[in-house]
């Protein structure tokens, strides 16, 4: 009998062992569940006249009567509705300076087609308005629509299409970091083997787009951040539903599967893709260090002091203090970000010779304690590139931030 128990006993630790040892504990990429404070213009009240919202509805009346004796497609529209959309937005009338934009942007659709510049250029108008109001779902429609209709990632041939183009995915990337990837599974599939597919592309030997490599890689790399660190425990919660709610679930397996086969092959295509962009840009040092802090995130520290002194003495910012990875790929959006004072808190902290956070204190005793509790929590599990001394060698360095929430 006391055989028995003990093998039963001994047959759930191999078990649990064995799921233990399945789970990669990966540390969270910053921007995830906390982002460093930066000082945001902050728009003072407006004051609207009423009289002014009334020579406002007076004048889209008279658009409107127009609209009926010229049709309404008429090409001489477009500019009245993109003028109205414009006053619209500054008289804090957002829902219908949506509506106007898309009058207007509708009829030059029509009449000049969809990539003239008259038709860019108010669309780019329009993206500018949703920015400022805060509509991150319409933002990230419209800077879709924007880089499809001007390359779609196939051809970078001017400035502006690459402006757009990583315009569209800085935005997408900060939305997939702090939205759940339960829901949209297939989006966030589609989306990763999309900005793959673009970076091959620009990368490529003989590439024309070999001026734009590198920004790319960065964004792609930046997406592998993320999934290293999300997907692994959204399928383990997926495997964990009873097979009933399993069932019912519309996304079908498969998109999981594909999922967890990027995330396996993450760190490895992650290096690969580092390592080629490296031999074909111009000037390799942001990306020698962006491969480094890669192989730091893991815990693949061997050679990164050697690689970090190198970069320090070629003049590399941000070596000299640690700072949190991923560092430096992409322009950080405040999409999703919440800024209220009450919702960041403040900390004095060590990081380590090995980029770890320890003696973490609060410091100010009347922070709200919800942000305190969850901002403490989160930094716990961010790696820090360490601070680099003079004589090229890791050190421990005593830090104080602030943090705002994400989510």
């Amino acid at each position: 009998m006391h055989k028995n128990v003990s093998k039963q006993l001994l047959l759930c630790f191999l078990i649990v062992l064995s799921q233990a040892a399945k789970a990669v504990l990966v540390p969270q990429p910053i921007g995830v569940r906390i982002a460093p404070l930066t000082q945001g213009v902050v728009a003072g009240d407006t004051v609207i006249d009423s009289s002014e919202l009334l020579a406002h509805e007076q004048t889209l009346q008279r658009v409107i009567e127009q609209q009926r004796i010229l049709g309404a497609y008429h090409p001489e529209l477009a500019e009245s509705w993109l003028d109205l959309a414009h006053e619209a937005v500054r008289l804090g009338q957002s829902e219908s300076a949506a509506n106007l934009f898309t009058q207007g942007l509708h009829n030059l659709r029509l009449n000049a087609g969809l990539t003239t510049d008259s038709q860019i250029s108010a669309l780019s108008e329009w993206i500018a308005v949703l920015r400022r109001l805060g509509d991150a779902d319409g933002l990230s429609r419209q800077l879709e629509y924007r880089y499809r209709i001007t390359g779609f990632g196939g051809s970078f041939a001017t400035d502006q299409s690459i402006e757009y183009a990583l315009e569209y995915f800085d935005h997408e990337l900060s939305l997939w970091a702090v939205k759940p990837w339960d829901a949209v599974p297939r989006q966030v599939l589609k989306f990763t083997e999309h900005l793959e597919e673009v970076v091959d592309r620009a990368c490529e030997a003989g590439s024309a787009n070999l001026g734009v490599c590198g920004a790319l890689v960065k964004r792609r790399l930046q997406m592998l951040y993320l999934i290293v660190y999300a997907v692994e425990p959204y399928i383990e919660e997926r495997q964990s539903l009873p097979i009933q709610t399993q069932r019912r679930i519309s996304q079908p397996s498969i998109t999981d599967d594909r999922l967890e086969v990027i995330e396996r092959g993450a760190f490895r295509a992650g290096v690969r893709m580092l390592e080629r962009a490296i031999k074909r840009v111009e000037d390799p040092n942001e990306l020698e260090l962006a491969l480094t802090d890669w192989r730091w995130f893991f815990g693949r520290t061997a050679g990164a002091d050697e690689v970090y002194a190198r970069l320090s003495d070629r003049g590399a910012d941000g070596i000299s203090e640690p700072v949190e990875l991923p560092h430096g790929l992409i322009n950080q959006s405040a999409v999703g970000y919440t800024s209220e004072s009450d919702e960041s808190a403040a900390f004095r902290f060590r990081v380590t010779k090995r980029g770890r956070v320890r003696n973490i204190e609060a410091t100010s005793a009347s922070q709200n304690s919800r942000a305190k509790r969850l901002v403490r929590a989160a930094l716990r599990e961010v790696r820090f590139r360490p601070a680099i001394g003079p004589d090229g060698l890791a050190v421990g360095f005593d830090a104080e931030k602030t943090y705002q929430l994400t989510r």
